[in-house]
């Protein structure tokens, strides 16, 4: 009999919420949204990390020490053989090439990373993959593959893989099937040393050494290594091989994070007033109840036997509807590993979105349910019967949530008008809390407002109801706010950051044409034209200037940084380059021991004219001085531009990115570029020409996609209010049935209560807006504050005026569409079947 009281808690509430379905309508929806949002956010932020980190071979045992080059040239024979002989130990060799391979017929590429490994490398790994691998012995033009890989791709042993290189197509045979994902999930060629060497153009240099201590003490190998390399390269675990991308297009991944964060604390927020509200819905029976006898410990266990199943379920769906949401979102994924240039390939890691949404759920869970029975237990059973204890917020109890809401709004403008780096940024904190707390009291106030005088009967109603409903219109503006804040935040933010990339785009571009080796956004970093192109497009009819242009990355602090160099020949011509502090004709005077940095880095790292700073090199590494500061926010993170003598050093390599064409007065344009395009289909059929409109346009395309993406997650989150708002006033109805029937027996008509309705949603959406849009404005400059610290990017803001017009009739459809769901006539039932139901 000890389980009576817990099981009658159970029953009741359970025969409360059945009787009243639209108590935990809200409940559920919101469980579910709350869930979706959490997990398909953390799914996206998961996939964009875990694809970089797998991208090393991953079958490498722990105990070995790794040497990863800095410069992308590698290291010279002279590095690995002193590192070698200084550890006392015989290593293994390895280039890491990325680039793109096809299977069969078709013309279709997908990203691979080629590993050139040595006979060594068996050794080195786990014993399945050690088997494995010692099986085979690789010819010459022979290569490894994943299984999995070479099964999606419909391919077996002794077929044949295409892979592209800048000697033209690489056609090696499949001496065998590696079990597993082996490196970069399965996207994968491991091809003897010798063979990437030559069809790379990598000479005797290599990225990677792989270092067995055996007997030896691990770290005293460590510290040999790292004298011997004299800073041309890292020295880590193998699992952080390509770990410095990690911290590769900053931009992205800043924002990603600090939507993720923002999503989560909605859904959040979301989830806590919404079952804090089931809850409190439930407050007659648990009161009756304890008028019975029965006690908290009682109502804990009790409510938790019905409402454990009930956050269980709301879990599950909403777990999975987010895995399938952030599925669907792969091409979001797909755009940012492309542009690290690694040929990383992201999978769907969702064991730890699921997991955090899990925390998530249950934390907020536990806050409302022990927040609500604690005040229950504060409530004098009979008051709760009688509902004495739910009482209007009169103008004096809005006095201190109102004061400090604007108090912390006014903080939060303040730190926005400072304008000082690092700075902005904090007034986020202040800005969100503000808007919260003001969302909340403003339809309070207006409730106040409308009582004032002698109102009308709807009026009245609509007053009193903002008054005493507070709590519940609490859930709906915040979830709007914060939808509405977010949108324009966000919407502002990534057009600040759209536009501010395009004017650097437009510097750099001021030649007719463009030859690129592959489309723009999709091009790896090894697929390159050699030099000798140069000379052959200068030949052809129409063509006035030529312009190399090449980059590729370094490992500086940890990370890649971008390395630019522009050819001298014709720099004037199609380019028009700007250059805040410094010479403005750099490109033709920098030596080999100087550099010229972009704005943001400077600005990440706090550089400036003559100040010096270290360079890996193949050989070592050099102290370099800045030589000039250029304006450019096109890199992520910030770039360095070296000379033409130095660029080559850094690279081991005569590969061009991409050529930039002046085309002569007078001749037709269009057909130049039909003579290029015809001069380049046979030998590089991945290779485009582009005119500068659409080489602008292809840019302005890539940053589009990204900060689009950007913005249609704010809307998502703007559907979930949506979803939140119907059930919430669906709930709020069902809660006011006996009040409305009251409210027809004494004369209203269906009309007059539709109309209260009405009102009571319009004066909650508009207060929402009147908050959400300044503070969505002044938002902005804290985020492009908050991603400058890692990106170095600070543009100037641009105000989404489309969305900022757009968004108060959006709110109000959406609150109307909402009430509309929740069926307001479904809520007018006579009088008498609520008395039959008492």
């Amino acid at each position: 009999m000890a389980l009576d009281p817990h099981r009658l808690v159970a029953r009741s509430l359970s025969r409360s919420w059945r009787q009243r379905p639209a108590r935990m309508a809200a409940a559920i929806a919101a469980g579910i949204g709350g869930v979706l949002l959490t997990t398909a956010m953390l799914l996206i932020s998961a996939s964009v990390l875990d694809a970089i980190k797998g991208a090393s071979i991953s079958g490498v045992r722990d105990e070995v020490v790794a040497v990863e080059a800095r410069a992308p040239g590698g290291m010279t024979r002279d590095v690995v053989d002193r590192t070698e002989r200084e550890t006392g130990v015989k290593g293994s060799r390895a280039l890491v090439i990325s680039t793109r391979a096809a299977t069969g017929e078709s013309d279709s590429t997908d990203p691979v990373i080629v590993f050139g490994v040595d006979d060594a490398l068996g050794g080195l790994t786990d014993e399945r993959l050690a088997e494995q691998i010692g099986r085979t012995e690789l010819a010459a033009d022979q290569v490894f593959l994943s299984a999995d890989w070479a099964e999606d791709h419909d391919l077996g042993e002794g077929d044949t893989v295409r892979v592209t290189s800048p000697q033209g197509v690489q056609r090696w045979k499949v001496a065998g099937l590696l079990d597993g994902q082996v490196a970069n999930r399965g996207a994968m060629v491991i091809a003897p040393l010798p063979t990437v060497a030559t069809a790379f153009d990598r000479g005797t240099h290599s990225d990677v050494l792989l270092l067995d201590p055996g007997q030896r003490d691990r770290a005293e190998v460590v510290a040999a290594a790292e004298r011997a390399v004299d800073g041309a390269a890292d020295v880590k675990r193998p699992d952080e091989l390509l770990s410095g991308y990690s911290k590769t297009f900053r931009t992205s991944l800043t924002i990603l994070g600090m939507f993720a964060a923002i999503a989560v604390l909605t859904a959040a927020v979301v989830l806590f007033l919404t079952w804090r509200l089931a809850l409190d819905d439930a407050r007659n029976t648990l009161a009756r109840l304890r008028l019975l006898g029965v006690r908290t410990r009682h109502l804990m266990a009790g409510s938790a036997m019905v409402m454990v199943p009930l956050l269980l379920g709301t879990y599950v769906i909403g777990a999975a509807l987010g895995v399938w949401v952030g599925s669907l979102l792969g091409s979001f994924t797909r755009q940012i590993t492309d542009l690290t240039q690694q040929a990383v390939t992201p999978g769907l890691p969702w064991q730890w979105p699921a997991a955090g949404a899990f925390v998530a759920a249950v934390v907020m869970f536990a806050a409302a349910w022990l927040s609500g029975v604690r005040r229950f237990t504060r409530i004098t059973p009979i008051e709760a019967v009688t509902g004495r204890d739910q009482v209007s917020m009169t103008p004096g109890g809005v006095r201190r949530p109102l004061i400090a809401g604007l108090v912390s709004l006014a903080v939060g403008v303040a730190l926005v008008a400072l304008g000082r780096e690092m700075v902005t940024s904090t007034s986020l904190v202040f800005l969100f809390l503000g808007a919260a707390l003001l969302s909340v009291v403003l339809p309070v106030l207006a409730g106040a407002l409308l009582r004032g005088g002698e109102p009308g009967p709807v009026r009245l109603a609509v007053g009193r109801q903002l008054q005493l409903g507070w709590k519940r219109n609490a859930a709906l503006s915040i979830t709007f706010t914060v939808a509405v804040v977010t949108s324009v935040a966000m919407a502002g933010t990534a057009s600040s950051i759209k536009d501010e990339v395009a004017g650097s785009v437009q510097r750099w571009t001021q030649g007719e044409l463009y030859v690129q080796a592959a489309e723009v956004g999709q091009n790896l970093q090894n697929e390159k034209f050699p030099l000798a192109l140069e000379q052959e497009l200068r030949k052809v009819d129409g063509v006035e200037a030529v312009t190399s242009f090449t980059y590729a990355s370094i490992g500086l602090d940890g990370r890649k940084v971008q390395v630019w160099n522009w050819g001298e020949s014709d720099i004037d011509r199609t380019t028009d380059l700007e250059v805040v502090e410094g010479e403005k004709d750099f490109v033709t005077k920098l030596d080999t021991d100087e550099i010229v940095i972009s704005t943001n880095y400077a600005r990440t790292q706090d550089l400036g004219v003559g100040d010096t700073m270290e360079l890996p090199l193949p050989t070592g590494h050099r102290e370099v001085k800045v030589a000039a500061v250029l304006e450019d926010s096109a890199s992520d993170g910030g770039m360095i531009v070296a000379g033409t003598r130095l660029y080559r050093e850094l690279t081991a390599a005569q590969g061009v990115y991409e050529y930039y064409v002046g085309v002569k007065d007078g001749a037709d344009q269009a057909q130049v570029k039909a003579a290029l395009e015809k001069k380049l289909a046979d030998r590089y059929p991945r290779a485009e020409v582009l005119t500068r409109t659409e080489m602008r346009d292809a840019f302005a395309g890539i940053t589009a996609r990204l900060v689009s993406s950007f913005e249609a997650f704010a809307w998502v989150m703007f559907i979930l209010a949506v979803l939140v708002g119907g059930a919430t006033l669906a709930s709020g109805l069902a809660e006011r049935q006996r009040a409305l029937a009251l409210l027809r027996l004494a004369g209203a008509t269906r009309k007059t209560v539709t109309r209260q309705l009405v009102g009571e949603s319009l004066i909650v959406a508009g207060c929402a807006w009147i908050v959400a849009l300044p503070v969505g404005c002044l938002a902005i400059p804290g985020m492009l504050d908050a991603q400058a610290g890692q990106s170095g990017l600070l543009p100037g803001i641009t105000v989404p005026l489309l969305l900022s017009v757009a968004s108060l009739p959006l709110v109000v459809v959406c609150m109307l569409l909402a009430l509309a769901v929740a069926g307001p006539r479904r809520a007018n039932p006579p009088l008498r079947a609520l008395l039959a139901q008492e």
